[in-house]
Formats: C-alpha cells, sequence, structure tokens
C-alpha cells in the first residue's frame, strides 16, 4: 500500500492527539502525518513537554528517524537542539530519553513502534547522526554527495546547485533521507520522478514544485512513485526528503506526461 500522496498538510492544521505506546510516560503528543498501516510505519510530529523523561528506555523494535526542529533533546547518548537529526536501526540502546525546554520533532518509525527492555540483537544496519543539519559546514553539492550511487540527471547544468547532507543512505539502511539546500535563485531546467515514495517536510524559505504549488515552512507532501514534477525551484529553501527506497532523480524532457517506473 505504501505512504498515501498527499499534495500538501499544513502541520499546525492537524489535530494534536495524546500518544502513550506501552512503556511510555504520559505527556508526549502527536500529529499524525501519514502512514503505511501494511506495514506498521507512520510519519508524525511529536511534541515533547518540558521536564519529560523516560529513564533507561530500552530498545526500540523498528527502525526510527527523527529530527528535532525546536527545543531540545536527549536520546540514544546523543543530545543537541534544534537540527539534531538521527537515525536509530532496530535494536538501538535509546538510554534515557528526555528533554529540558520541550521539542517538537520530526518523527518516523518503518515497523510498528514498540520498545522493548529484554535482551536486544545487534542492530543490522549502522546508526547515524547529525548534530546540526543547519550548519551549512556539512551541506555538500547533491551532484557529489550521490557520485556513484544514484542517477542525478535532473541535476546536471544548474546555474545554482543544490546541496544536501545524506543523512540515512541506502546502500546501507535501504532507504535514503536527506536534507536538501535549495540557494536563492535556485531552477531545475527539466521535469523529474521518483522510482520511491518521496516525503517532504519544508523547513525555511520557499520552494515551488512546478508554478502552481509553492510550500513554505510548516507544510509537507507525498510523492507516490511515478508522478512528474517540476519544473522544482527554490530560495533559500531547507527541506528534510525521505525516500522510501533509493533516491533517483532521472532527467526527463519539459512537456512529459508519463514515465515507466519500471525501468
Amino acid at each position: 500500500m505504501g505512504h498515501a500522496g498527499q499534495r500538501r498538510i499544513v502541520w499546525d492544521q492537524v489535530q494534536r492527539r495524546l500518544w502513550q505506546p506501552e512503556g511510555v510516560p504520559f505527556g508526549l503528543v502527536t500529529r499524525a502525518i501519514n502512514a503505511d498501516p501494511d506495514v506498521g510505519a507512520a510519519t508524525m510530529l511529536l511534541d515533547v513537554p518540558p521536564g519529560w523523561e523516560m529513564p533507561g528506555a530500552g530498545w526500540n523494535e523498528a527502525d526510527l528517524e527523527l529530527l528535532v526542529i525546536d527545543g531540545d533533546l536527549e536520546v540514544a547518548g546523543l543530545s543537541g537542539g534544534r537540527g539534531l537529526y538521527a537515525y536509530l536501526p532496530a535494536g538501538t540502546d535509546l538510554e534515557t530519553i528526555r528533554s529540558t525546554a520541550g521539542a517538537e520533532v520530526i518523527f518516523w518509525h518503518d515497523a510498528p513502534f514498540r520498545v522493548r527492555t529484554d535482551a536486544a540483537g545487534a542492530p543490522k544496519t549502522p546508526r547515524s547522526h547529525v548534530t546540526d543539519v543547519f550548519d551549512e559546514a556539512n551541506w555538500v553539492p547533491v551532484k557529489e554527495a550521490f557520485a556513484g550511487v544514484t542517477d542525478t540527471g535532473s541535476h546536471d547544468g544548474l546555474k545554482v546547485p543544490t546541496r544536501c547532507i545524506r543523512l540515512r543512505k541506502v546502500e546501507e539502511t535501504g532507504l535514503d533521507s536527506i536534507l536538501f539546500v535549495m540557494p536563492k535563485g535556485f531552477q531545475k531546467t527539466s521535469l523529474e520522478f521518483h522510482h520511491s515514495t518521496e516525503e517532504i517536510f519544508f523547513l525555511e524559505g520557499m520552494c515551488s514544485t512546478d508554478p502552481d504549488h509553492v510550500y513554505v515552512p510548516g507544510e509537507y507532501l507525498c510523492w507516490e512513485p511515478g508522478v512528474i514534477h517540476g519544473v522544482v525551484s527554490g530560495w533559500d529553501s531547507v527541506c528534510i526528503s525521505k525516500h522510501h527506497g533509493p533516491l533517483t532523480s532521472p532527467n526527463i524532457p519539459l512537456g512529459a506526461t508519463s514515465v515507466d517506473i519500471s525501468d
């Protein structure tokens, strides 16, 4: 089934609900953004109240990803504020989870969420983290970051190149998650599509996926595989993109109306 295609979701228009999975202390609030019921995966925004704590949390049964977009968070021995990203594969010791000032977090789990306290097997993929995804020192050109990994034809010949951070790598974990940075005056010159589902949270600046659809911070979209979009443009845009499979951005000509995603 996969995650549902969504042209636009405004985060603050999504209903907040209490979220208290078994064994997790009271106080967390979630906004459900998207989900794949077939595998138990979910995409959400998580509000952590000031002073919330879960000592010796245990280990996660599903692969998790999180990005702190406000406040502070400590989890799995990592701590940081706005910009802290972590990929925590199933079996990671989450240690104590806490927030001093409270936090707003983009949160994904790739299978049913459950924290366990019995003996854990070793994680099957390497964990990764970035202390501050908004630090420009971490950004590299897209074609450099993905050289030898995937088709980035839609990034050819750009006057203003896109930069990125490869947060989660498909060759290590089966999925790609990327922070994309589109500077002032960014415009592609062709259309594009992806072979896998893509979710995007818009964090800073302005981004348009075509002349009629402009996105600003606090908005979300989800492309299903094979959806043609473009010409993509941006102005000081920062967004986080999660691909449910490898990132592909084949260059397709203007005017194309269909593609064969089996290629």
